[in-house]
């Protein structure tokens, strides 16, 4: 495989990461964190092992960095999206669908919960990536409260149990039903926070498709 190179060492430097984060996304597809190894990585991304070395220290740093990229361009792409919403309830179902479209390796792969062969601390370095998406979702239900749009409610509970239905969902990548499922997630959603489902639910945009 070709060596990772660019036009200065910062280039170069995120082309190696970019090279590892993809990696390490598709070898965990395939088999789970637990059974990737620094050989697997080097091996798939034509990146030498003492190159690895050079950025990270162990599989678990390249983990965190990977989760690290992935949350901050989930987390902007997401705001910006919000911006357009012109309702809480329609900002309540863009998060449904940004939460739909992120496609996290991380947390469907094969084997056993991330939590269970992580160390302690990386395993809380992990939790603390992962609950920004939470946050998000807590600041967009508080404001649909403040406004009306739905009733006073434990907040930690409801966040809790949204993200465990759209964690990990498998969607469907063809047409109608791909649509028909996102829409039929966000009526969920909505119904289950005591909000009420707009009559016209493809107002707020069609479905992105598949990558």
């Amino acid at each position: 495989m070709p060596k990772i190179s660019g036009r200065s060492l910062t280039e170069h430097r995120d082309n190696t990461r970019r090279a590892l984060f993809d990696s390490l996304s598709t070898l965990m597809g395939e088999r789970g964190f637990e059974n990737v190894s620094i050989s697997d990585l080097a091996n798939h991304s034509g990146i030498r092992r003492t190159t690895i070395y050079n950025h990270f220290t162990d599989k678990e740093d390249i983990l965190l960095a990977f989760v690290e990229e992935e949350m901050s361009e989930y987390l902007s792409n997401t705001k910006v999206w919000l911006e357009d919403a012109e309702t809480c309830i329609d900002k309540l179902r863009i998060y449904v669908r940004s939460q739909l479209l992120a496609e996290r390796t991380y947390l469907v792969a094969p084997g056993p919960p991330l939590r269970d062969v992580l160390s302690p601390e990386t395993g809380m370095k992990l939790a603390q990536h992962i609950r920004q998406t939470s946050s998000l979702l807590k600041q967009i239900l508080q404001e649909a409260i403040d406004l009306g749009a739905i009733p006073d409610q434990d907040l930690s509970t409801a966040v809790q149990l949204i993200n465990g239905t759209l964690t990990g969902r498998r969607v469907p990548r063809k047409e109608p039903s791909r649509t028909e499922f996102f829409h039929a997630t966000e009526k969920f959603v909505i119904q289950a926070v005591g909000g009420t489902v707009p009559e016209n639910l493809t107002e707020l945009g069609p479905i992105p498709p598949c990558h």
